[in-house]
């Protein structure tokens, strides 16, 4: 099996009074949407790593998507040179060979991903895969499996209504054992009283440490970490605490980067404010501002303490107090809201490059602060607070677009502390309550979910779910998502509901078929595998444009492969197809394929030569290979177009490329097409 088998405002955030002018909507395919998501997301999300994530001003790389789905990664396996393997691992391999199915429960950050794959690895040589997280029991007892080979579902979505019982995974053990291969399945719910779930733990934290750090410890070291150790809860706390030993970091600045030490100082902060209003409402929001200007930081501040007063009103001070706080309010008229938040020891300002110079960005003092300050928050205060809080961001993401990412940044930290109050805001902004503003910020949260790996598999339920049960506004919210982050994190997932928005075009309006396009412009620019694209459409040119398929189902085909043909890089502006070729000139024979495909569907046989000829227009400009790979995509034809086509394609092509008279001179290219789809020798011009 290949890996292909898988199931009006003001910048500066003032208030005017009134409501702002609300964009419509968005319910249909619009370029100009896509194109300011995509550059807005890339440039921001720079921004927000480099240098502001960080108050030393050292920063950040921004966050690299893995992609989560298909084939292991070898890289992934090499890692496993410095597994430790849990107390309980030799069970759960026991029980594995024994019964070829078992499933890891347990909490996030405690190694249930290695162990998936040192597990699977013990059992099998052959070939590993990842399935998608968004896959339920049945599904899994009805994949057709490969022999001898590996499956793994990190983080399977378990939805909380689902009835799965023994039964269902004992059909799911059976299917592949029928198939003779391995399924190991991580879970984040502890749910070990059925068949084939197990109960995980992480391994011992001080073996751990000496994996990634075999240096002696001296006695004063010992006694320390001895007593570190026990408090860390997370393996990706032990071996960033090694990993920053090694690197010659004294213990005690390695120590500070724990997640459990910055969880203390931030519960600690809030220890002593507990009571203080205006610093829970300044800390609450800069976290859902991080990375604003001091302005926009301070005029939302002020927006939320409307709000808040409102929802929760301050208690009225006797008369002997009332007169003493007006006293104290008058000496300190003049005294900077500024000055008051830059004594707050969770919150910094860095220095970041803009087009137009140097500006102070807000942040977190560590980034680490970010979602145990939401953490602290969500524990301590109540519905009125989150209503306030849930108004407000209804507030400043529809006033001002500067908000719009910022705000995301702040859901998507949220989601890992309570989901639920997420979804509800992300739902209301997909279906256009709060315009395209609204719109932007959903699929930005969910691109931000998407970089997180105990996010991501939430992040592709919620899209998932917009697409096949939600309004058309959901639907292009969620094609939005597919097409970008979530995309690149699950490309098996992204293609077939994208591919379910293009069967369903009469629920979405416009050229919904371009999606395709898109999602294979983002696979070719930020993960090698755009073949995913390509393999999946042949199958459907083979199933569906064939004498006997409905007509409107051959045209939909053809245009979805015409728009990938079509598509170009966002930056570059030229042929994506070209650029895939130029990484993997081995699926050449793929887009030959495709291509013979679509012209054989007359209804769409001017567009595909179009697209060709615009391919072959931005191969011109390498003249040195130019006709080298020109003659190669003629020879890829021939194979796979019929024999009495070839004399009608000749004709037509030329035909198209004597109407273009302007742009680049191609005939030398198209000659070398021609000639060898013709057998008539190769052309060198």
């Amino acid at each position: 099996m290949s890996e292909e088998a898988q199931p009006e405002t003001r910048s500066d955030g003032e208030d005017k009074g009134g409501e702002p002018a609300r964009d419509k909507a968005a319910n249909s395919y619009d370029i100009g949407m896509v194109n300011d998501v995509r550059q807005s997301f890339n440039g921001r999300i720079e921004t927000a790593y480099i240098g502001v994530h960080s108050s030393d001003g050292a920063g950040e790389r921004a966050p690299k998507v893995t992609t989560s789905t298909g084939l292991v990664d070898d890289s992934d396996i090499e890692a496993l040179g410095r597994f430790v393997q849990p107390d309980c691992f030799d069970d759960g391999l026991s029980q594995l060979a024994r019964d070829q199915i078992l499933v890891l429960c347990g909490p996030a950050d405690t190694g249930k991903r290695s162990s998936a794959l040192s597990l699977l690895r013990e059992v099998t040589n052959e070939t590993l895969y990842m399935l998608s997280p968004h896959v339920s029991v049945t599904e899994l007892a009805e994949y057709e499996y490969e022999a001898g080979c590996g499956y793994v579902v990190f983080d399977r979505v378990v939805d909380r209504g689902a009835k799965e019982s023994d039964f269902d995974w004992r059909l799911a053990r059976d299917q592949v054992v029928k198939n003779g291969c391995y399924l190991v399945v991580t879970q984040p719910h502890e749910v070990t009283e059925r068949f084939g779930h197990t109960t995980w733990q992480a391994p011992a934290a001080e073996k751990v440490l000496r994996a990634y750090w075999d240096q002696e410890w001296s006695p004063d070291q010992a006694a320390v970490l001895s007593e570190v150790l026990c408090t860390v809860d997370r393996v990706r706390d032990l071996v960033g605490l090694a990993q920053q030993l090694a690197g010659g970091s004294t213990l005690e600045d390695a120590l500070n980067h724990l997640d459990s030490r910055v969880r203390a100082v931030v519960e600690n902060w809030f220890d002593e404010h507990t009571d203080d209003h205006a610093r829970i409402s300044e800390i609450t929001t800069l976290a859902f501002t991080v990375g604003v200007d001091e302005r926009t930081f301070e005029a939302a501040h002020l927006r939320f303490k409307r709000l808040l007063d409102k929802y929760m009103p301050p208690a009225e001070p006797k008369a002997a107090e009332g007169e003493a706080q007006e006293g104290a309010a008058e000496a300190k008229r003049f005294y900077s809201t500024r000055a008051l938040w830059r004594e707050n020891d969770l919150v910094a300002t860095v220095e970041i490059r803009t087009e137009l110079g140097t500006r102070n960005a807000m942040v977190f003092a560590k980034s680490g602060y970010h979602r145990h300050v939401l953490a602290q928050l969500w524990r301590r205060m109540g519905v009125a607070f989150w209503d306030a809080v849930k108004d407000w961001l209804d507030e400043i993401v529809l006033r001002t677009q500067g908000y719009e990412f910022s705000a995301a940044g702040g859901l998507a930290e949220l989601g890992a502390v309570a989901i639920g109050e997420v979804v509800p805001t992300l739902d209301h902004w997909a279906r256009g309550n709060r315009g395209t503003a609204g719109q932007r910020a959903a699929v930005y949260t969910l691109y931000l979910m998407a970089q997180d790996d105990s996010l991501a598999p939430t992040a592709l339920k919620i899209a998932t779910e917009w697409i096949t049960r939600g309004e058309p506004t959901h639907r292009w919210v969620g094609t939005m998502a597919f097409i970008g982050e979530l995309g690149v994190r699950y490309p098996h997932d992204a293609r077939r509901r994208l591919w379910q928005v293009c069967m369903q075009s009469h629920t979405v309006d416009g050229d919904v078929e371009k999606v395709f396009g898109e999602l294979f412009s983002t696979l070719v620019r930020s993960s090698g595998n755009a073949h995913l694209v390509l393999n999946f459409l042949v199958e459907r040119v083979k199933r569906f444009i064939r004498p006997g398929a409905r007509p409107k189902t051959r045209t939909i085909t053809a245009r979805v492969v015409i728009a990938v043909i079509a598509s170009r890089d966002e930056n570059t502006k030229r042929s994506t197809v070209l650029a895939h070729l130029t990484e993997r000139p081995e699926h050449t024979d793929l887009i030959a394929e495709l291509l013979a495909g679509v012209l054989m569907h007359r209804p769409t046989r001017e567009q595909a030569l179009r697209a060709l000829h615009m391919v072959l227009e931005d191969l011109a400009r390498d003249a040195e290979t130019a006709g080298t790979r020109a003659h190669a995509l003629g020879e890829a034809l021939r194979a796979h177009l019929p024999r009495d086509e070839h004399g009608a394609l000749e004709e037509d092509l030329r035909t198209v490329a004597a109407r273009r008279t302007k742009g680049i001179d191609i005939k030398s290219l198209i000659n070398a097409i021609l000639d060898a789809l013709q057998g008539r020798g190769d052309n060198d011009e």
